[in-house]
């Protein structure tokens, strides 16, 4: 090599350098990052493929995938945060992602039935929070990561005439600007002989809000939903991140103002 072509180099090195991307110490690596979510989304999933009177133990899965990385929710939300950031490295590890999980399912979902199981019972009070799970999750469009469920069974702390609300934060995230950001919301208060469901298709990212009010002449007996990541074109560079996630039952006493009902997010069947 000749030494104007040594000396050229030397001269990009520190440009070429520059611009690399610098993860910040407190940001989890995209291996470990990988790893975290492989145990996080196996946990949920297990957990989803509970009966429905077991269903509640789901947040005891998702504890045992912080524990085995020794990490915390919040470093795990603050590494999540940046990587939304720069979606193409969350792409590669999502990619890498996807593959492992659709290979290994059903193998690690015999290794994590060792995880031991929470009591979960619902509050008394005029406003209590009844959602179980974790209060962050991420889907994409993998067979096994596409949908959210949670479900939980009546007791005597509900009463005739409650208002329940579900809120969530919704981030859609995609290195492709011409993939479909679509994802359908569902709230339901099913009764012996009846349900009552509030729900809407979200585009674009941003707070969804949706509440049902407990019929007064009827007998409830769960309270379920969904939320469903769809995206016809199975692009799995695409990502929907869910946050902020609550499941309010207020007294009728104690319903706020701002908690309402819109028309156009609600529909009723009777069985």
């Amino acid at each position: 090599m000749r030494k104007i072509d040594v000396l050229i180099l030397l001269m990009l090195l520190p440009m070429l350098c520059g611009c690399r991307l610098k993860r910040p110490e407190s940001v989890l690596s995209p291996k470990k990052m990988e790893q975290f979510l492989y145990d996080y989304h196996m946990a949920q999933a297990i957990g989803q493929d509970l009966p429905q009177n077991e269903k509640y133990t789901t947040g005891a899965y998702v504890d045992w995938a912080y524990k085995r990385n020794n990490i915390t929710k919040e470093e795990f939300e603050r590494s999540l945060i940046w990587y939304t950031r720069y979606p193409k490295e969350l792409s590669k590890i999502y990619k890498r992602l996807s593959n492992r999980i659709d290979d290994e399912y059903k193998a690690v979902s015999k290794s994590l039935s060792q995880i031991e199981k929470k009591s979960f019972s619902i509050q008394s009070g005029d406003s209590v929070d009844l959602w179980y799970l974790d209060r962050t999750a991420l889907l994409n469009t993998s067979a096994y990561m596409n949908k959210l469920t949670y479900h939980i069974n009546r007791d005597t702390t509900f009463y005739k005439g409650d208002t329940v609300c579900l809120g969530l934060y919704g981030t859609f995230v995609s290195v492709d600007s011409v993939v479909s950001q679509y994802a359908h919301i569902s709230l339901s208060a099913y009764y012996d002989d009846g349900i009552t469901t509030a729900d809407t298709v979200i585009r674009s990212s941003g707070l969804v809000s949706l509440s049902v009010v407990l019929d007064t002449a009827k007998t409830l007996s769960n309270i379920s939903g969904a939320v469903s990541y769809l995206d016809y074109t199975d692009n799995r560079n695409a990502l929907l991140i869910l946050s902020d996630m609550e499941l309010m039952r207020y007294h009728e006493k104690a319903v706020p103002d701002t908690v309402s009902t819109a028309e156009s997010q609600v529909s009723s069947a009777e069985l």
